[in-house]
């Protein structure tokens, strides 16, 4: 629920507990003083009865008993209630309130009772609750709405900034500009974002120069490590140091793959690839497989495609690394006349190999580095590439062993 529904709803439903919490507390408070006064005129109309009998007049109305009896009467104490009576003219019960007291006049006891309707107390309530709801509900509605207009006016400039936050990014050559409000936690919140926007500017921008630097730097006595060797093992050399050489330039081949792997990670993080194009997975795919087909054929693995025709809108660069990742691994990790399964629809590509259990944790599967690699089958990034690509755009890939088979799945 976003935020300005959300504080509308709970200023609706506040609002009607309140107001209905009060019109019950006023519906009785107005019954209870409604009902006094009545008492007080029926006591009043008593004390008249009272002085017309004293008078020694004949008091002959409706609605009013007089009792005339003994000292037992003024042991009876003073009753005000309801009751109801059949009103024959009109052929309905009403109500009535009735007041009864024992009085002694000349000499002589008398128990008065008089009696009133109710003044048509049940139409009066009605339509008391009827004007209260009206209000109550208008006040409700109208309340609810301009406190969302409001609201959204006050919230309007940190919704712009939240979108505008959104679709900043650090490789941007412009900086974050927000939007100015009158609000004092908004305009500390956007003194706050502004300086972290520019905070984490500087550190993206220092974190570029030095890999971009160190890959550089790194790279070049690489080149020489590597061309020195090449001559070296051009000489007349021992059995041992032939074998030494070859584990040097075997080493060397290594960290010159991690350099690259490492270079490549950190401009997928930063997102420095814009080449986005309409690109054919079908396409990729036999073109990357065609590369290593000797490799394949020397293994004596067993390939079966399942391949229909898939078309992403993403970088042709990348998608060339994806689908060559994971071919190598699929070709590193199977063992000699294994089978391999590509399968390729709609929704996802599969790349499957027969092998053995992972000897490491499933969860250190995408990880750099994360199945220590030691044998020189990769250098530990190819997974971990491979799973940057497809979180940038926006697939899911996913591992599953089942039936000695390994499952990739890439998901779009």
């Amino acid at each position: 629920m976003r935020l300005l529904s959300k504080i509308s709803y709970y200023h609706f439903w506040l609002s009607a507990v309140v107001l209905g919490i009060t019109g019950c507390m006023l519906f009785l408070f107005l019954r209870n003083e409604i009902s006094k006064e009545i008492q007080k005129q029926l006591e009043l109309q008593t004390d008249m009865v009272a002085q017309e009998i004293h008078m020694g007049r004949t008091v002959n109305f409706p609605l009013i008993n007089i009792t005339k009896g003994s000292d037992g009467l003024m042991k009876l104490p003073k009753i005000f209630k309801d009751t109801m009576i059949y009103d024959r003219l009109q052929k309905v019960t009403e109500g009535y309130y009735y007041f009864s007291e024992s009085k002694k006049i000349n000499s002589q006891h008398y128990r008065i009772m008089v009696m009133t309707t109710y003044i048509g107390w049940d139409n009066y309530s009605k339509s008391i609750i009827y004007i209260f709801l009206s209000i109550a509900g208008l006040l409700i509605v109208l309340g609810t709405l301009v406190n969302y207009f409001i609201s959204r006016r006050i919230w309007k400039p940190f919704l712009i900034n939240l979108k505008r936050i959104k679709a900043y990014s650090v490789s941007s050559k412009e900086e974050l500009q927000l939007t100015l409000t009158d609000v004092t936690e908004f305009k500390e919140l956007n003194n706050v974002l502004i300086d972290l926007a520019a905070r984490s500017k500087r550190e993206y921008t220092a974190l570029k120069e030095f890999t971009e630097n160190a890959s550089h730097e790194i790279q070049t006595p690489l080149s020489i490590l590597k061309t020195r060797l090449e001559s070296i093992s051009q000489q007349p050399l021992t059995v041992d140091i032939a074998r030494l050489l070859n584990d040097a330039k075997q080493a060397t081949i290594r960290l010159s793959k991690v350099n690259k792997g490492l270079l490549l990670l950190a401009k997928l993080e930063n997102n420095a690839f814009t080449d986005v194009q309409w690109v054919s997975i079908e396409a990729v795919l036999k073109r990357n497989f065609d590369l290593v087909e000797d490799l394949f054929q020397h293994k004596r693995l067993h390939i079966e495609k399942r391949i229909q025709r898939k078309v992403v809108n993403a970088s042709q660069f990348l998608m060339e690394i994806l689908i060559s990742n994971l071919l190598t691994n699929a070709l590193s990790y199977s063992p000699s006349g294994a089978r391999i399964i590509f399968s390729l629809n709609e929704q996802l590509l599969v790349i499957s190999n027969e092998g053995e259990p992972l000897s490491f944790p499933e969860s250190k599967l995408f990880t750099r580095f994360g199945k220590g690699a030691t044998d020189n089958k990769g250098n530990g990034l190819g997974l971990s590439i491979a799973k940057q690509i497809c979180t940038l755009n926006k697939w899911q890939l996913s591992y599953s062993y089942e039936k000695h088979m390994h499952h990739f799945s890439i998901h779009f």
